[in-house]
């Protein structure tokens, strides 16, 4: 080959993958934050408000229910039942709790499951017509209000996620959808957790009953469930 055009690939070959190291590192500004609370809004309710948007076979929401679940019993009874995440999904079989309902005479928490174990249907099996992502939205515009919508919407499809190269949350994984969330809201304002705050894997090898017992003994669990107790009192 000639020296001339060896040098010319050699060059291009490097500038390749110079873009490659640079660019998330020049778009990381212009993406939204993962797996960790931020505030977006300096407004919320006028009562601590719990919105946690998920779906049945999701292992971040399997993994994000304990944290929950034990900050939520500082505050009054949680209704639940257990269940692990889709076998088949990336994490499997992460074991979780489906929240039922909450009562409490101090906050409240509203849980909705978007879709099914493995994304096939809506939280009753029964078949969506049309795409996850527009169903999902359908659904949340008709359960939430419009505050929360808003955010929902502009967090997981509107905005890039940090580490998606160029796409939403809800492009980011496949088949698009809807992905687990968190918004916590009061007087002080509103933040938002897009995602889980430890990998599912971490909880992988546990069970729902250990969990239940032990489960603020596991340094995951209970880091997050500071987390998520450090934003009740931002809010408050």
């Amino acid at each position: 080959m000639n020296k001339k055009y060896a040098n010319i690939i050699i060059i291009a070959v490097s500038i390749i993958i110079a873009a490659l190291i640079i660019i998330p590192f020049a778009i990381q500004p212009f993406e939204e934050p993962s797996g960790k609370f931020f505030r977006v809004s300096s407004h919320g309710d006028s009562r601590v408000n719990i919105l946690l948007v998920s779906w049945l076979g999701c292992p971040i929401g399997a993994s994000l229910s304990w944290p929950l679940y034990f900050a939520l019993t500082h505050y009054g009874n949680v209704s639940y039942y257990q269940w692990h995440s889709d076998p088949s999904d990336v994490y499997p079989d992460t074991p979780g709790l489906i929240f039922t309902g909450f009562k409490s005479n101090a906050i409240n928490a509203t849980f909705i499951y978007l879709y099914n174990e493995t994304l096939t249907g809506n939280a009753q099996n029964k078949t969506i017509n049309g795409n996850l992502v527009d169903y999902g939205l359908s659904e949340l515009k008709s359960s939430v209000n419009v505050s929360e919508y808003e955010i929902i919407k502009k967090y997981t499809t509107q905005e890039w996620i940090s580490g998606s190269f160029f796409q939403s949350s809800a492009d980011s994984v496949s088949p698009h959808h809807i992905n687990t969330v968190l918004l916590i809201s009061g007087p002080n304002g509103t933040y938002f957790l897009n995602g889980g705050l430890y990998s599912p894997k971490n909880i992988s090898s546990y069970s729902d009953n250990y969990l239940l017992e032990n489960g603020l003994n596991i340094t995951y669990i209970r880091s997050a469930e500071n987390e998520i107790e450090n934003q009740i009192k931002a809010v408050e």
